[in-house]
């Protein structure tokens, strides 16, 4: 496995740009079907929320594999190819699976903690699992991810805290909005939409749902306790409503200071959607407005001391998966060991049966097992020892070492391409940018010269 993760995300790039790259669920299926048919893209998974953008591959050459991704990704940014290292990073191959497995523990989130990242990833490996644009590798990095990203939910306080951006908004709100009592109408009904609703009237607010699709709108209104609105009555049902929430992501603003006109307002409206649903003109006319954006500009107040731990938890998962993968790695090498020593066998079974003459068929049988058992007892321990030793991590390839021992360079083991990979990627760092030991993220521009010799 070789794993090559490009992700453009809160941390590099603004709003705008996330709102360009993202994807809907047919876009990102498209995608990922044009990279697995790339040459040297063997599966593809394609990962779009409000806060990030990121494809996942196995391939088996650096370069190629980042050119399959980079190119789409600037025609849907929207700027030229040479623009897009400064807006994405790149993790490769172990600094893959360290982004990922944090990722997915929502140590990378807006909102350190939240856990709607779990079901958004869950739904992106689902698709890839039905669209065949998955395989092993990428299966069993993401079901691996999300058990660990359970885990940290489970085990450490930033999951306990049922953190997520709805809170981080009524955080921003506090003496400003009280849930008990309001009136409080939601605009979607996907899973943020869900959250929201369910949240909110936990909290006694009164919780109407507003969709495109009015059976969704009632199916979730019905859930809370409140009433569905068709999209056709949003403007009056927006001024008849304290809060209004929106997470729809459609392009093109819902409520703007135009629609509000001069009758009545919300006092409130917070907005959850990418690309933006409401117009910042609202504040024109007295909302109080929060959106991703004043989020991000105010900022995660997780407790230093409850990321840390959720980050143990991930870096000691991290190493698990890497020796498992490690061990695993030299099965082909294992494989063609067994299949020389069989041959060895048979080839001197035929000799044997030449210079003799014919042998009784019971004798013949019993040479052949005894053959077998000295050649499976020789290459027992080289190859109990060969996985227990690339399980450490260690810089000693011991599958390389045992195909140089037995001479099988000629027996087909399936090997990827670690020279194609730049020196960047390759080398170990104490710490990742997201604080987990063992890991690298390497910026495209810091591959470019690399890419170009």
């Amino acid at each position: 496995m070789t794993l090559l993760a490009i992700s453009i995300n809160h941390r590099t790039a603004g709003l705008d740009l996330l709102a360009r790259t993202s994807m809907d669920h047919d876009a990102s299926r498209e995608l990922a079907h044009s990279l697995v048919g790339a040459a040297h893209v063997s599966e593809a998974l394609v990962l779009s929320t409000c806060n990030r953008t990121e494809v996942y591959l196995d391939t088996n050459k650096f370069h190629a594999g980042l050119e399959a991704v980079a190119q789409p990704l600037a025609a849907r940014a929207g700027v030229d190819r040479a623009a897009l290292p400064d807006l994405c990073r790149v993790y490769y191959d172990e600094a893959a699976v360290t982004h990922c497995f944090g990722l997915v523990a929502g140590l990378d989130s807006l909102v350190v903690g939240e856990n709607q990242i779990l079901g958004q990833v869950r739904e992106a490996l689902s698709s890839a699992q039905e669209e065949a644009t998955s395989g092993p590798a990428l299966n069993q990095l993401f079901q691996t991810a999300l058990r660990v990203g359970k885990r940290v939910q489970s085990e450490t306080s930033i999951g306990a805290a049922g953190r997520s951006v709805l809170t981080a908004a009524l955080t921003q709100l506090e003496g400003e909005f009280e849930p008990v009592g309001s009136s409080v109408l939601v605009v979607g009904a996907g899973a943020m939409a869900g959250v929201a609703a369910r949240s909110l009237a936990a909290k006694g607010a009164h919780v109407d749902c507003a969709n495109r699709t009015l059976a969704k709108a009632e199916r979730l209104a019905t859930e809370v306790g409140g009433v569905a609105v068709p999209m056709e009555q949003l403007a009056q049902a927006v001024a008849g409503h304290d809060v209004v929430v929106t997470c729809t992501g459609a392009s093109g603003s819902l409520v703007s200071a135009e629609t509000l006109g001069d009758g009545p307002a919300p006092r409130v409206i917070i907005d959850l959607a990418l690309p933006p649903d409401v117009s910042d003109d609202v504040v024109d006319r007295g909302v109080r407005l929060v959106n991703l954006a004043s989020l991000r500009e105010a900022g995660d107040r997780t407790d230093e001391v409850d990321v840390e731990a959720a980050r143990r938890l991930v870096g000691s998962e991290v190493t698990a998966f890497l020796a498992r993968q490690r061990a695993q790695a030299v099965t082909p090498t294992v494989v063609a060991l067994r299949r020389m020593a069989t041959g060895v066998v048979d080839s001197e079974m035929s000799r044997l049966e030449r210079r003799v003459g014919g042998f009784d068929e019971c004798v013949a049988k019993e040479v052949h097992n005894a053959l077998n058992r000295v050649a499976e007892k020789l290459i027992h321990s080289p190859t109990v020892r060969v996985r227990e030793f690339a399980g450490d991590d260690s810089p000693v390839d011991y599958a390389a070492a045992l195909r140089a021992l037995f001479a099988l360079e000629g027996q087909n083991v399936a090997l990827s391409d670690p020279d194609d990979c730049p020196p960047e990627a390759r080398r170990a760092v104490s710490e990742s940018p997201e604080g987990i030991p063992g890991s690298l993220a390497v910026r495209p521009a810091d591959l470019q010269e690399e890419a170009t010799a």
